[in-house]
């Protein structure tokens, strides 16, 4: 019996002019979590959808467990069973419709109640125990649907389990957990492929690691001994340049105040922020899933009428209570979930990129296509997206691209406010430092960003001040420079902004 249980050979994928996959060999072994890293763009994702029988190749071959896969063809998900980047859950069904939605064992007569049990324990095992397994998938957040995505993999039981960005929604006490499980799947015989652009974890949790970069196979390597340095060096073909510190805030704000809240809350998900932010500043609400901390943003944007309190916006009281108000006073919003709620996806992206803006590039009621084309090309070049593309469809873009064109259409509007919602989820690292480095140069005319996110290196690496957040309400108010990833960990685990001793 050979080692490798799945081997594809010389695989090649065209769309139109772009080369989505140039003869990519790639092998995974038994009982292995193989990872699979490249910029967006590279050509991971177009190779899961090949695997899962989504899309066929021009060229090459796939055999699995020593025997062909049919190419361009459904798969057997007990063979190889796949955790999509973008969510396929349905809202309108319950978690365990979800759980066994396109599962073998469901037959034409579907009796929920033989699989409640197997389906209550994968959902425990996923870190889901407070989930009904009967109640509507709709009423879950996006990271819960994330994990519910995770439990419908694991429960096939498939011999080959690829997931694609599967902890881009999660905090790190649910990637921990989602962590576990993976590895007692390797450890019962399950071999794994892992998309992730957290190369922390690529590192923790893999045994080998493939690189891809303009869907060429560039080499596969064992993943101890391996650098950091070496793994980004090989996925964008250079030395990656950090944007250093946060810049300071202008001098000329200094002592002025943005946004105040005054006992700001909103009914079971948080209570009582007071919390002040002046021009310029980059600040990150940081907290788990359920805490709290990405409801307040979601407040300031207007999506929580039900909120009680005060918000004050340059000194003057204002009422958020709905995204219309949000943006009539400059506050401007981006939402975690791009492809739902932050893009217009069948859309050019020229008309997403100038789509908030309408009314300033509109005279009487009629659009001036002159002005349109130049606002979408400055914003273009200015978030480095290829301006060739304007006309193309946003869906063309990688996930990377398509979060520059989500920010870039929020920061048309020169908001006084931009709030932004996991601002990098699922974006790759090259396209990561460019957003920050556009965050941090937006802050330099006086905008104040605010921003959720459950990536800690993301916020050391870019805010200036943290607001830790634990069961609806605030720990403490941080200074970058004066805490660690290791504080804020805490406070977001426990709440209590003093360690208790060992």
């Amino acid at each position: 019996m050979t080692d490798s249980i799945l081997i594809a050979q010389n695989l090649s994928k065209r769309y139109g002019g772009v080369q989505a996959l140039c003869n990519v060999s790639f092998e995974l072994r038994r009982q292995e979590i193989h990872g699979l890293c490249g910029e967006n763009g590279a050509g991971k994702s177009t190779i899961v959808k090949i695997l899962g029988g989504f899309v066929k190749p021009d060229a090459g071959t796939i055999t699995v467990d020593g025997d062909p896969l049919p190419l361009g063809e459904h798969v057997d998900p007990n063979l190889i069973s796949i955790v999509h980047q973008e969510l396929s859950i349905v809202p309108h069904l319950s978690v365990l419709d979800n759980v066994m939605l396109g599962a073998p064992e469901v037959r034409s007569i579907y009796l929920r109640n033989r699989f409640r049990a197997i389906v209550r324990q994968h959902l425990d095992g996923v870190g889901l125990p407070h989930i009904d397994p009967m109640q509507p998938a709709s009423t879950l957040s996006l990271a819960e649907r994330q994990l519910v995505e995770i439990a419908r993999g694991i429960a096939r039981g498939a011999k080959v389990l690829l997931l694609d960005e599967p902890t881009a929604t999660l905090s790190d006490a649910e990637i921990s957990r989602v962590f576990g499980v993976l590895r007692r799947l390797r450890d019962s015989g399950t071999s794994l492929v892992i998309i992730s652009h957290r190369l922390d974890e690529i590192f923790a949790l893999t045994d080998r690691v493939t690189v891809f970069r303009s869907g060429q196979h560039i080499w596969t390597r064992a993943t101890q001994g391996l650098t950091s340095a070496e793994l980004v060096h090989a996925m964008i073909g250079r030395d990656l340049v950090r944007g250093g510190h946060v810049a300071s805030i202008p001098s000329r704000l200094a002592g002025s105040l943005r946004v105040r809240t005054r006992s700001l809350a909103v009914p079971d998900r948080f209570t009582a922020f007071d919390l002040a932010f002046a021009p310029g500043q980059i600040v990150a609400i940081a907290g788990q899933l359920g805490s709290g901390a990405d409801a307040f943003v979601e407040a300031l944007a207007g999506l929580h009428p039900a909120c009680t309190g005060h918000v004050e916006l340059d000194g003057e009281p204002i009422v958020l209570n709905s995204i219309e108000s949000a943006h009539a006073v400059g506050i401007a919003y981006v939402p975690e979930d791009r492809a739902g709620k932050g893009v217009f996806l069948d859309a050019p992206i020229g008309v997403n990129l100038t789509s908030h803006i309408l009314s300033q590039i509109s005279k009487r009621g009629w659009l001036s296509s002159t002005v349109d084309r130049s606002r979408a090309l400055s914003l273009a070049t200015e978030f480095q997206i290829d301006p060739a593309r304007l006309p193309h469809d946003v869906s063309t873009l990688s996930g990377g691209n398509q979060q520059k064109v989500a920010i870039a259409k929020a920061a048309a509007m020169q908001p006084r406010v931009l709030l932004l919602n996991e601002p990098t989820r699922g974006v790759d690292i090259g396209a990561r430092a460019e957003i920050y480095g556009r965050l941090q140069n937006m802050t330099q005319t006086g905008m104040t960003v605010i921003f959720y996110s459950t990536d800690l290196e993301e916020i050391m690496e870019v805010a200036q001040r943290v607001v830790t957040v634990y069961r609806g309400t605030v720990v403490r108010l941080l200074e970058r420079g004066e805490t660690s990833s290791n504080e804020i960990l805490h406070d977001i685990l426990h709440g209590s902004s003093v360690p208790e001793a060992a």
